[in-house]
């Protein structure tokens, strides 16, 4: 890694990934270039799973006439591995981690999560949060079995359509249904206890900054598998409930630099709620939400902020943090 000059204080870790092209790290600097951070920082690109030093070398291009340092690292270990390995390298005190296909919508974007840091009871801030639970498909399909055998109105939610294969037999769509009721009960076991139930508050593992020496005293698994990344977002250790054990709070902030705590997510409309027009830092996620049709957006936003037993219902009551 080259060092440069003196580090700063505030380093920003950007994931360039080689497999996922060029066009993600093209619009990324496209937004950089157009926000102004409000900040003095370091911009750190970890260029990931680089095959030859002549792809190399045409990715380090695109980042021309931008100040950067480099990070080389193998392609193993998925986004957050490659965060640990470029966190124990670099020396800055505090770090906002961004992924591929990160893109900045706001100004003054690094001084809104710098100053939401600042404050003495925050443990990390993100861009996007939310209260969803990895075991919300497997419940809602068994509530809609429940619903169904003791006669009352239940709908085919997303958990159990997403299973019908496009362009598939309507007896296919049908086996692959019968499959999912089947295994549901004990699908919603086993991630039960990994991941615990709604409401799981959790921030996403994407544009979200802690002081270093905090993430890197975090729990941090081995990321061999996605279940190991799952785990560390929202799963029963994850990195949000760590800071809670802390005595710290988990905070999501909005373009404009206001600060919500785990109550006020949903309202904060940074993910999966109206039109997310609050919203930060964009990535994959919110661009597949926003260019959903009404039906999928629904889902999604329920999956995000309503306990599966209350899909059916038209006002369900807000959730309670323990």
């Amino acid at each position: 890694m080259d060092t440069g000059t003196a580090v700063r204080d505030v380093g920003v870790i950007y994931l360039c990934r080689f497999a996922e092209g060029e066009r993600p790290v093209r619009r990324f600097l496209e937004s950089y270039l157009a926000h102004p951070a409000g900040r003095d920082h370091d911009l750190i690109v970890v260029f990931k799973g680089f095959p030859d030093q002549q792809s190399l070398a045409r990715a380090n291009a695109l980042f021309a006439g931008v100040p950067i340092n480099a990070v080389e690292v193998d392609d193993l270990g998925f986004d957050v591995g490659a965060y640990v390995k470029a966190a124990r390298l670099v020396l800055n005190r505090r770090l906002l981690f961004l992924n591929t296909f990160s893109q900045i919508l706001a100004d003054n974007w690094l001084e809104h999560f710098d100053r939401a840091l600042d404050r003495p009871e925050v443990g990390v801030v993100g861009a996007t949060g939310s209260w969803a639970a990895n075991t919300a498909g497997p419940e809602a399909t068994v509530v809609f079995l429940v619903r169904r055998m003791l006669g009352l109105p239940a709908t085919l939610h997303q958990s159990v359509e997403h299973v019908q294969p496009e362009g598939g037999t309507a007896h296919a769509g049908r086996a692959s249904a019968a499959r999912l009721y089947l295994s549901a009960p004990f699908d919603y076991a086993v991630r039960y206890y990994r991941f615990g139930r709604f409401p799981n508050p959790h921030l996403r593992t994407n544009a979200f900054m802690m002081d270093r020496a905090r993430f890197l005293a975090l729990e941090l698994p081995s990321f061999k598998s996605k279940s190991d990344t799952y785990g560390f977002e929202s799963g029963r250790r994850s990195m949000t409930k760590q800071i809670l054990t802390q005595g710290l709070q988990p905070v999501v902030i909005d373009r404009h630099g206001r600060v919500y705590r785990i109550p006020e997510w949903r309202s904060s409309s940074t993910f999966r709620t109206g039109e997310q027009e609050n919203l930060i830092v964009a990535d994959n996620r919110t661009v597949n939400f926003s260019e959903a049709g009404p039906a999928h957006r629904q889902y999604l936003e329920k999956l995000s902020w309503v306990h599966p037993w209350n899909w059916d219902d038209d006002r369900p009551p807000p959730p309670r943090f323990n």
